[in-house]
């Protein structure tokens, strides 16, 4: 019998440099293939949007916008070859174990399956027979038969355990090194997909090098930041002239009411304030709307009052954004998001979890922008959120009718 090389199988482990993983039990196999569907979707939409930029004129937000969408890509990537590789773990380590019982099963019939060989040997084609003829009194001959009948349903019956279990552990062998090799490939592809991952980390930061230290390519980024800011004052003048709040709206107090007393949509080291931006080396001025706040990639952004979900896509020069429009002609923008858990048209409650952050569209990394804007005209945050910095709670017993 050909006997696969465990040792190769269990140095896989050591190849990876980590400890050989268990099952994880507590997900589902479904939940599983759920999330590789939904990362493959993600993929296939983040290829479309990179196809789509491709026919747009190159500008500097346009090429950071690519490194943004390349980089997503790569991210995502990561996670669904994760995902593989986990799956993969799992399912040699299942195999092992099948391994392991069939070959247990196969030493515990062999002994019984030898010895039955040879006294049957012994007793030639006729042996069941011989068993029969070998009783000395007719008396016995029913019970005789009954003994040689049960005997053979159980020599049949090994016999039949033992062949598909010898069937069973060919099979699974060779399952294992199907699976043995396809998860190494998947490392492999971990590998790659990792260093394409910070080589598109470091052309973005070349990149942004570049027009920090050139005179004319900063200035191209303000005027195109300028450029973007009024396409976003038309887009909120778009939304101000929608319909009204939904009736399902559980909340009616305009959100004025409670300014300087809102929470934070999260918690974290406040990097940019609201007003205007000297270049320290060209002395351009970047006009900033709203403030930037710093906090670890993924992190939960919340909703700093109850309202609608009036945008959630991505606009050029804040990556992914999403704007919520709240009573009294107030809308709060959320920016450089890597996720959004909502969608337009949704009503959300103050602190509800509406994104995750991100890096699409910064210049420095994972962080939030958040922007307010009464009747049209943007406002500094800082004098509508709590000074104390608490961060916003799930909750609308305070702003309900």
């Amino acid at each position: 019998m050909t006997r696969i090389n465990l040792a190769l199988l269990l140095g896989l482990s050591v190849l990876a440099g980590i400890g050989w993983p268990a099952p994880d039990v507590d997900v589902r196999l479904e939940d599983e293939e759920a999330k590789l569907e939904l990362l493959n979707e993600r993929l296939g939409l983040l290829n479309e949007e990179l196809t789509q930029l491709d026919s747009k004129q190159t500008t500097l937000l346009g090429e950071l916008h690519r490194f943004d969408i390349e980089i997503r890509l790569a991210n995502k990537r990561l996670e669904l070859l994760g995902l593989e590789l986990k799956r993969g773990y799992r399912e040699i380590d299942e195999n092992l174990k099948r391994i392991q019982v069939l070959e247990a099963s196969i030493e515990e019939l062999i002994p019984y399956l030898k010895s039955r060989s040879v006294s049957l040997y012994k007793q030639g084609r006729l042996s069941y027979l011989r068993l029969l003829l070998s009783v000395e009194k007719p008396s016995e001959l029913t019970r005789a038969y009954r003994y040689v009948s049960r005997l053979a349903r159980e020599d049949g019956k090994k016999m039949s355990r033992f062949l598909d279990d010898q069937k069973a552990l060919e099979d699974t062998k060779a399952r294992l090194l199907k699976q043995t090799a396809a998860t190494l490939a998947t490392r492999k592809e971990l590998r790659a997909a990792t260093r394409t991952l910070a080589s598109r980390r470091e052309s973005r930061a070349t990149l942004l090098g570049e027009i920090e230290n050139r005179r004319e390519m900063a200035g191209t980024l303000v005027y195109e930041l300028e450029q973007a800011r009024e396409r976003l004052g038309a887009l909120l003048e778009t939304l101000s002239a929608g319909e009204p709040l939904p009736e399902s709206a559980t909340v009616h107090i305009p959100m004025r009411v409670f300014r300087g007393e809102l929470g934070w949509p999260l918690d974290g080291k406040l990097e940019g304030r609201f007003g205007t931006e000297l270049h320290p080396r060209f002395k351009t001025v970047t006009v900033r709307n709203g403030i930037e706040i710093d906090a670890p990639l993924g992190t939960p952004v919340g909703a700093v009052y109850g309202g609608e979900v009036a945008f959630a896509a991505w606009f050029e020069g804040y990556g992914k954004l999403l704007i919520l429009r709240h009573p009294g002609n107030v809308h709060s923008l959320y920016g450089y998001l890597d996720e959004f858990t909502v969608s337009p048209g949704d009503w959300v409650e103050q602190g509800q979890p509406v994104a995750s952050v991100g890096e699409t569209g910064s210049r420095a990394g994972a962080r939030l922008y958040f922007e307010i804007r009464f009747e049209g005209a943007p406002v500094d945050p800082e004098t509508w959120l709590d000074p104390s910095r608490k961060v916003a709670l799930l909750t609308n017993a305070t702003n309900t009718n």
